[in-house]
């Protein structure tokens, strides 16, 4: 599951409602998992996500991984997959991840 993306749930941080978004798994933890959320507005800070960064699968646009702003949900609120990013593209991610928490 880790490097995967899929349409998710996302709730607001108030949880009183919920867009459908794409979001990539960053960790697996039992039936949860930590996700990183995409967005095609790729004026704001992030890693580009384009086609040859996918192993399968496909995104409708190229698409902004947001770094830092990760949140934890269950398995359950995936819904669709969309695609599996590349390994030397996740390992980016991780690295920028771990760059903006301080890892």
């Amino acid at each position: 599951m880790v490097g995967e993306i899929y349409l998710s749930k996302i709730y607001f941080t108030d949880l009183s409602e919920y867009k459908i978004r794409p979001v990539l798994v960053i960790k697996e933890i039992g039936d949860d998992c930590i996700y990183v959320p995409l967005t095609t507005k790729t004026n704001q800070n992030g890693i580009i996500i384009n086609p040859n960064d996918l192993e399968r699968g496909e995104l409708k646009k190229e698409s902004l991984v947001i770094i830092p702003k990760n949140f934890t949900l269950h398995k359950s609120i995936l819904f669709k997959y969309l695609a599996t990013m590349k390994t030397d593209k996740l390992n980016t991610i991780f690295a920028a991840f771990c760059e903006k928490l301080g890892c």
